[in-house]
């Protein structure tokens, strides 16, 4: 079986080739400029790549994709791409697999489900033209928004890993009988404790760093929110009534980080804050490495149900990547969860939170358990993420899922035919 990846949201494509690769299988990664994030490349993942130094399995095109009016560039990975049996996508994956004529997988992460719903987005734009503010992504939203829309609806599968994107979008997009369950592979032995002896040294006077691991993104319940405007309250109260010995570290990145100063400076707890500029992978692992750090990731916004009416009597909540970091580096995680569905209906060994006053109650609890209960914690979230996201564990969700595709084209099924849904009924659905 011959795989073409393209979307590398998070270096998903990069790793997952990699999975495949460990498997046996013939997957090339397809790579271009469509993001102007650096976390979307593999040099961000692996410090020792650079543009010019890719291994032979990554193509990379230096063209920005333009799908009304493609470039030459464009039309020639095109053609690149169609040489495979199969495609694993996600980001602009599906235009791209459907332009090639070849079957295609499409997983979501986020965003590239999210631009389906056309009229959602376009209030969106509009409210904030309205209080003057930019709108972001609605060149891609007009102009590639509905060319995505009919990609994913032609997709052979879709991958969904978090539980809010199935009444909110793939239920309206009528694709629940292509549906399939699949969770985030992670390499969690790049995670095994390597310490940081500068920072080691630098934060040993604490008793607990917290580490701040999302980015801002907190004012809209329309723009991905994290949540941080909770956390930074509740750390707030801890600070002026319990006083601990103790630091939050928060990294300088996302559209609300100057809101986010700001906050912090009406709360007063600037001297119990420091701001750290963006960082890579070998960065991040160097922060959690640390045998003092409680990581923190994110709680959503307290009005979820305005974006996910669907899902009004429960906020669905999956693990952020930063989380499965967290937890891969045996270190004690404070984020809100609820999607416990995707891994066997067990819940994890996290200091579960939502609420501000839920958040309050568990940064006591972190400080209260000591060292020892928090290396004990640590220690039980290591074993979940390695048993639901270690990648030895979780590629086969993907490959199983590329198989029945493939005997499905082969036997001249149509997509989620009973047929079909009867013979993989051990794939998760």
């Amino acid at each position: 079986m011959k795989v073409h990846l393209y979307g590398n949201t998070l270096n998903n494509s990069y790793n997952l080739a990699l999975f495949l690769r460990a498997k046996g299988i013939d997957a090339e990664m397809f790579l271009d400029d469509s993001s102007k994030l650096q976390q979307d490349y593999p040099w961000w993942e692996d410090a020792g790549l650079n543009e010019g130094n890719l291994p032979d399995w990554i193509h990379y095109y230096k063209v920005n994709p333009n799908f009304l009016f493609p470039q030459n560039e464009l039309k020639r990975m095109i053609i690149d791409f169609s040489v495979c049996d199969i495609a694993l996508v996600c980001g602009w994956g599906p235009i791209i697999a459907q332009r090639a004529k070849v079957p295609y997988f499409f997983y979501s992460f986020g965003s590239d489900l999210v631009i389906t719903a056309l009229r959602e987005n376009l209030f969106e734009a509009i409210r904030k033209s309205v209080y003057f503010k930019k709108p972001r992504g609605l060149r891609s939203l007009l102009f590639f928004g509905p060319i995505q829309r009919k990609a994913i609806c032609n997709a052979d599968r879709i991958g969904i890993t978090m539980g809010y994107q199935v009444n909110t979008y793939v239920r309206k997009l009528g694709l629940t009988d292509k549906m399939r369950k699949v969770r985030l592979a992670w390499d969690i032995e790049k995670y095994a404790a390597k310490r940081n002896l500068f920072l080691k040294e630098k934060y040993k006077r604490f008793d607990v760093i917290y580490f701040m691991i999302a980015r801002h993104s907190w004012r809209s319940v329309w723009n991905d929110p994290k949540g941080n405007d909770k956390f930074f309250r509740a750390y707030a109260r801890l600070v002026k009534e319990k006083k601990p010995n103790a630091l939050l570290v928060t990294i300088q990145k996302g559209h609300d980080v100057e809101a986010s100063m700001r906050l912090i400076s009406e709360l007063n707890i600037e001297s119990y804050v420091e701001w750290v500029k963006e960082m890579n992978k070998d960065g991040i692992r160097g922060y959690i490495s640390l045998d003092n750090v409680v990581v923190v990731d994110q709680f959503w916004h307290d009005k979820w149900y305005l974006k996910y009416p669907e899902d009004k009597e429960k906020p669905r909540m999956p693990f952020g990547s930063g989380s499965i970091e967290a937890l891969s580096a045996g270190k004690p995680l404070i984020t809100a969860f609820s999607d416990e569905d995707f891994y066997e209906n067990e819940f994890p060994p996290i200091l579960s939170a939502f609420t501000e006053d839920e958040i309050y109650k568990r940064l006591i609890e972190s400080l209260e358990m000591g060292d020892s209960g928090r290396k004990e914690l640590g220690r039980r979230g290591y074993e979940y993420v390695k048993k639901y996201n270690g990648w030895e564990n979780t590629i086969d969700l993907y490959i199983n899922v590329l198989n029945e595709i493939l005997d499905e084209k082969k036997n001249g099924e149509k997509p989620g035919s009973p047929l079909n849904v009867e013979r993989t009924s051990q794939i998760p659905s």
